[in-house]
């Protein structure tokens, strides 16, 4: 459910289905322990168990360990919280829905590296062929023919757990493959060796999409297909935690982070009214948010072309680039883009000292076409 329904259904199920008020408080207290525990960053191993956030997960081949660069804010905890209840049981196929950026996969990542098992993904897309799940037959170092493990086999075979990303994406055929596995019996048959595989006991299918109708080139699941997973829904970041996160992540200042969300923020607004940035590779994303706070600029100004050249130069229309420039100028204070100076290489010293160098050499930049970039 979204995060307007999510507390309808959770005030339904305590009404209904929970009558004893130990009971209630008992949960209310676990669910608060929980929080904290994810909050202080709190994981405990003992011996093949790995307890986080109040659940206890049985530990993978590795070594469990913690990220320093994963940040933990309200609504992250809350997904994880909802992710490790599922991976006590390892018995069910996960489909994480949300918006591009909003943290589905590297949220699996992040479970599955501090409780100890292998992540891996696919990458799916409308040309994704059925080998790189599979396998294929391909010829070893002495000319043999022999048969080459997929991604997915792999995992299934030794436990790891693997996300499949942007899975209405994939090619119909992709999908009817994947149906014996998702099944309750759980098994992957490999039509070029006739071999059917069980999962590893430590085996965890994740699947990710954004919603269908909003981004191009995406199909609707089936309501049966869908029917074979648990389905966890992802709304946007909200815009304090997303300050929080480029301030922590990307060591930008707070008053750099806040203005780069409302830059993110007007030109989506924009899109809305203009479709400027309709299409796959237009969209203006939490990923083009963090290039953008990496880049280490240390003035407004350098903020500002620094968004200019992320975001308007993939831009063919004047228009929508002028967009973008009024955007930058309107919320990052005392700037201008002075767009025919940003790319000029006449006050700029590396170009003056390389130019020095090879008019020494008897040759000379005038007249050749090459372009300084900082």
């Amino acid at each position: 459910l979204n995060e307007k329904s999510y507390p309808i259904m959770q005030t339904l199920i305590s009404t209904q289905l929970i009558q004893d008020k130990k009971i209630m408080k008992e949960l209310k207290r676990y669910s608060s322990s929980a929080a904290v525990a994810l909050t202080n960053h709190e994981i405990q191993v003992e011996g093949k168990n790995v307890t986080f956030g109040g659940y206890t997960i049985e530990a993978g081949n590795m070594t469990p360990e913690q990220p320093d660069n994963y940040i933990l804010t309200p609504t992250i905890i809350k997904h994880l919280k909802n992710l490790s209840r599922i991976a006590i049981s390892r018995k069910h196929p996960v489909l994480l829905q949300g918006p591009t950026s909003s943290g589905k996969t590297s949220m699996v990542a992040y479970l599955a590296q501090i409780t100890g098992h292998r992540f891996v993904r696919i990458n799916n897309h409308e040309h994704t062929d059925l080998q790189e799940y599979i396998g294929s037959y391909v010829s070893d170092q002495t000319g043999k023919l022999v048969f080459q493990e997929g991604v997915l086999v792999e995992a299934v075979r030794k436990g790891y757990w693997i996300v499949l990303d942007e899975l209405n994406l994939a090619p119909s055929e992709v999908l009817e493959a994947l149906n014996r596995l998702l099944d309750d019996n759980r098994e992957l048959f490999i039509p070029e060796t006739q071999e059917t595989v069980v999962p590893h006991p430590h085996f965890m299918l994740f699947a990710t999409q954004n919603p269908p109708g909003l981004y191009g080139g995406r199909k609707v699941l089936s309501r049966a297909f869908r029917n074979r997973f648990l389905e966890l829904h992802f709304d946007d970041i909200p815009d304090d935690e997303l300050q929080t996160i480029l301030e922590k992540r990307c060591k930008l200042a707070p008053s750099y982070s806040k203005r780069l969300v409302n830059v993110m923020k007007d030109l989506q607004r924009q899109r809305q009214g203009t479709q400027m940035f309709a299409g796959k590779q237009g969209f203006i994303t939490l990923r083009d948010l963090f290039r953008w706070a990496n880049r280490g600029a240390d003035d407004y100004q350098t903020l500002a072309e620094d968004g200019y050249m992320l975001l308007a130069e993939r831009l063919r229309n004047p228009k929508e680039k002028d967009i973008i420039k009024q955007a930058l100028e309107k919320h990052l204070p005392r700037t201008k883009i002075n767009v025919q100076k940003l790319y000029s290489c006449d006050e700029d010293a590396g170009y003056l000292q390389v130019q020095k160098i090879l008019q020494e050499e008897g040759a000379s930049l005038i007249g050749h076409k090459i372009v300084w970039t900082p």
